[in-house]
C-alpha cells in the first residue's frame, strides 16, 4: 500500500486575477477584443469552443482515451474591479509522480490578456491587483498527500520558493497556502500566492464547487486590495521624505534674498507643499482602503468560511503589521506639513511686505516727481506771463525754463526730505 497505489481525482487548476476597472479607454478596448478573440486563439491551439457567453466561456481539448481536458474563462466585475477567473481540469485519476506534467500542461493552456507591454493579465501600470493560483483536488485517503507534493505544485507554478505557509481545514478538506514577501515594498509579492486544496472524498469537492464562483472571488479581491493598498502607502513614505528635504529652505537666508528670489522660493514651496498634502491624503486613502477591505474580508469569512482559520490569519496580519505600519508613517510624516505651511506662510508674508515696500518707494518716486514737474510748470507760467521771452533765443536759454527747471528740482528734493524725515520718526517711535 502506500504512496505507490494513491492516486489524485478531478486536478483542477484556477487562476484569479484581479484589476481595478478605472483602466484606459485603449486598454478597455484591448481587453474586450482579446475576449472577442478567445475563440479563434483557442482554435489556433486545437481547442474546440464547447460553449460561450458574453462574459462566460467553455473549452474542452480532447485527449486519447476519451479523455478530455475541460478549460473555462469567467470574466466579471465586482465592484471596481475586473475579475478574470481561468480554470482548468482533467477528470480523471493520476499518480503523484505525474502531477509536474499535468500542471505544465494545464498551465500552458491558459491564454491571458496581453495589454501593451505590460506582463500578461496585467490592464494597466498601477491597476494591477495581483493573481492567486489555486489547485483543487480530491483523494480516497487525502492524508498521503504530503507537504512535499505541496512544495513542488509551488516550484512548478510560481517557480521561485514560498517564504511563508499556513496549513488548514476546509470543508474537511486539507489546505496549504503559501507565498512570498515583497522586498522592495513589504507586505506580501502579489504574484506569489498559491493555494492546495485537497478533499477527502467526492462529495466535499461538488460541495466547494459554488465556492469558487462567488466566495472565494470576493474573498481573494478583498485579499489583493488589502495588499496593493499597503505597498501603495508604503511607495509614498520615500516619495514624501524627499518631497519635505527638498522643499526646505534655509530659513536664516531669506533676509538676505531680494523680491525677485522670494518670489521663486515661494512658489517652489508652494508647489512642494500641494504635492506633500496631495501624497499625504494618499496615504490616508491607503489607509481606509485596508480598514474597508478587512471589514469585508473578515465579514465573508464569518459568513461562509467558518472557523477557517488559516483564512483568519491573514487578518492578524494586516491587523498587526499593515496597519500599525501606515499609521506609523501617516503620524510620522504629519508634522512636516505645519512646518511647510508655516514656511511657505513665512516666505509669502516676506514677499508681501518687500512687494509694498517696492510699491510705495515707487508711490513715492511718483510723487515727488509730480510736484517737481507741477512747481517747474507753475513757475515757468508765472515768469512768462510776466517776461515772455525774445523770439531769437533758444527755449533753454530762457529766464523761465532755467527757473522753472531749478524750483522743480528744489520742489522734489524738499519733499523727498519730508517723505525721508517722516519715515526717521516712525521708526523711532
Amino acid at each position: 500500500m502506500g504512496l505507490a497505489m494513491s492516486k489524485i481525482k478531478s486536478p483542477t487548476l484556477d487562476l484569479f486575477i484581479y484589476n481595478y476597472s478605472g483602466i484606459p479607454e485603449s486598454a478597455q478596448k484591448k481587453y474586450d477584443k482579446y475576449w472577442d478573440d478567445l475563440d479563434e486563439k483557442l482554435k489556433f491551439a486545437e481547442i474546440k469552443s464547447k460553449k460561450s457567453s458574453s462574459n462566460y466561456k467553455i473549452y474542452y481539448q480532447p485527449l486519447d482515451n476519451d479523455k478530455q481536458i475541460d478549460i473555462s474563462y469567467v470574466r466579471k466585475s465586482i465592484q471596481d474591479t475586473y475579475l478574470l477567473n481561468y480554470t482548468s481540469s482533467q477528470d480523471k485519476a493520476i499518480e503523484f509522480s505525474e502531477i509536474t506534467n499535468l500542471l505544465n500542461k494545464l498551465k500552458d493552456l491558459a491564454v491571458l490578456p496581453q495589454i501593451e507591454q505590460l506582463n500578461p493579465g496585467r490592464f494597466s501600470q498601477n491597476g494591477y491587483l495581483g493573481k492567486t493560483w489555486m489547485i483543487s483536488t480530491w483523494m480516497d485517503n487525502h492524508n498521503e498527500f504530503t507537504q512535499d507534493i505541496a512544495d513542488n505544485i509551488y516550484s512548478q507554478l510560481i517557480q521561485d520558493k514560498y517564504q511563508h505557509q499556513k496549513f488548514g481545514q476546509f470543508l474537511d478538506a486539507k489546505v496549504w497556502e503559501m507565498w512570498r514577501e515583497d522586498t522592495k515594498l513589504g507586505g506580501i509579492e502579489k504574484d506569489s500566492h498559491l493555494m492546495v486544496i485537497v478533499y477527502p472524498d467526492e462529495v466535499k469537492f461538488a460541495q466547494a464547487a459554488k465556492f469558487y464562483y462567488q466566495y472565494w472571488h470576493e474573498l481573494l479581491l478583498y485579499r489583493h486590495k488589502i495588499i496593493w493598498a499597503y505597498q501603495n502607502g508604503r511607495q509614498l513614505k520615500p516619495q514624501l521624505s524627499k518631497q519635505y528635504d527638498e522643499s526646505l529652505t534655509n530659513s536664516t537666508t531669506l533676509f538676505s534674498k531680494d523680491l525677485d528670489e522670494l518670489k521663486n522660493d515661494l512658489q517652489q514651496n508652494t508647489n512642494a507643499l500641494t504635492a506633500y498634502v496631495r501624497n499625504l491624503n494618499l496615504l490616508e486613502t491607503q489607509q481606509h482602503t485596508i480598514e474597508v477591505n478587512l471589514r469585508n474580508y473578515e465579514k465573508i469569512c464569518a459568513y461562509k468560511f467558518q472557523n477557517v482559520h488559516f483564512l483568519e490569519n491573514f487578518s492578524q496580519i494586516v491587523k498587526q503589521k499593515y496597519q500599525i505600519q501606515l499609521e506609523k508613517d501617516y503620524h510620522g510624516l504629519n508634522p512636516g506639513l505645519a512646518i511647510l505651511e508655516n514656511l511657505t506662510s513665512t516666505i509669502r508674508g516676506m514677499v508681501e511686505i518687500e512687494q509694498a515696500k517696492k510699491d510705495r518707494n515707487l508711490s513715492n518716486t511718483v510723487a515727488i516727481l509730480g510736484v517737481g514737474l507741477a512747481t517747474s510748470q507753475l513757475a515757468s507760467a508765472v515768469i512768462l506771463a510776466q517776461h515772455p521771452p525774445e523770439k531769437d533765443i533758444h527755449f533753454y536759454n530762457t529766464t523761465a525754463f532755467k527757473t522753472s527747471f531749478f524750483a522743480g528740482i528744489t520742489a522734489s528734493i524738499f519733499l523727498w526730505a519730508v517723505i525721508r524725515l517722516i519715515r526717521l520718526l516712525q521708526r523711532k517711535k
